[in-house]
């Protein structure tokens, strides 16, 4: 609820990386002020950082030696973060590809996302990218068989469905050998 939040909190996005203050609140919206920026949120895609004062307080009160292993482990936390690769993935939605499609054909739509999803696979391979996910949605499958059907042809290329707990049954995760 917006009545949850008021000028000055601090706020984390819920579904992308980034957290700033509260500057207003106005018709429904909640601004954010991220990086010098003021961006409007609903209370649904923001929520309240309460307990980072108490963690910093509980950090103060710490004893030398828990100070240094407090540090270790989030230097091998960070170390570990290093070593992760993130997922470089293209949602295939004409929706997110394109502001306006109202007056293309389903040919032409497909067509499109077709050219796209290329693109991005060449891109990846010539990047060295290790996989990529590609995300078509379930529909009727016609997408998704359509890539399927390209990638087939390609060599050094393996796929499979993409992590089901991640991207439901709607993505297809491509590994690029060497």
């Amino acid at each position: 609820m917006i009545t949850d939040f008021k000028i000055g909190d601090k706020v984390r996005l819920v579904d992308e990386d980034g957290e700033g203050l509260i500057k207003a609140i106005k018709d429904s919206k909640i601004w954010v002020e991220i990086d010098g920026f003021e961006m409007p949120f609903t209370a649904s895609q923001v929520v309240k950082i309460e307990f980072d004062d108490l963690i910093a307080d509980a950090s103060v009160k710490m004893s030398p030696k828990d100070r240094e292993m407090a540090k270790q482990s989030r230097q091998k936390l960070d170390d570990l973060g290093q070593t992760e690769h993130s997922v470089y993935e293209l949602d295939l939605h004409i929706e997110e590809l394109l502001d306006r499609h109202d007056r293309m054909s389903n040919a032409e739509i497909l067509n499109y996302q077709m050219s796209k999803c290329r693109a991005f696979v060449r891109e990846a391979i010539d990047k060295r990218y290790p996989k990529v996910v590609l995300i078509h949605g379930v529909g009727e499958g016609v997408l998704k068989d359509e890539i399927h059907h390209w990638l087939h042809g390609l060599d050094h290329i393996e796929f499979h469905d993409a992590p089901y707990r991640t991207y439901g049954y709607g993505a297809t995760e491509v590994l690029i050998r060497r």
